[in-house]
């Protein structure tokens, strides 16, 4: 008698804890948020496509000293991030459009101030001008920059779309 008691004890506990999967498999809650993971991974690697973008911004006033110097250029600001150099410059050739000996040469100079640097993006748009500039004054005058690291990086994504 005792065993029969104690075999219907145990088979009803079995059945109260089988019945806690409600319809699942063991182990799906684990591999649902290993999944779930893994899209949100995909998903932010997705926001951010573009691997030369960064929010470390150098100032680089030494190239941007010697692009002032270039025949043909007004004014220049140089920001760096990792090994790529953003150029801002206003220039006063063929109604402010750059030619490509003048990207070369901005180039030149941006390379021989910082060796480390491996691409140079060169750009006379007035919108992305303006926006360094005013960034390097601020900086210079001891203002806070929020938000201007999101900015640069949406410029720099409609400015230079191939800057991969």
């Amino acid at each position: 008698m005792k065993r029969i008691i104690w075999l219907f004890i145990i088979s009803i506990m079995m059945a109260g804890c089988l019945n806690n999967n409600q319809g699942q498999q063991p182990g799906a809650q684990t591999q649902q948020a290993q999944n779930q993971q893994q899209n949100q991974n995909q998903q932010q690697n997705q926001a951010q496509p573009q691997d030369n973008l960064d929010n470390r911004i150098q100032i680089a006033n030494q190239a941007a000293e010697k692009i002032a110097k270039i025949n043909g250029v007004t004014q220049a600001n140089v920001l760096v991030t990792q090994r790529n150099a953003y150029v801002a410059a206003a220039v006063n050739t063929n109604q402010g459009k750059l030619t490509q000996e003048l990207e070369d040469q901005i180039s030149k100079q941006v390379r021989a101030a910082d060796p480390n640097i491996q691409n140079v993006y060169v750009s006379t748009n007035p919108e992305f001008v303006d926006s360094v500039n005013r960034y390097v004054t601020d900086v210079g005058q001891g203002r806070p920059a929020a938000g201007f690291f999101e900015e640069f990086n949406e410029m720099v994504q409609r400015v230079f779309p191939n800057a991969r």
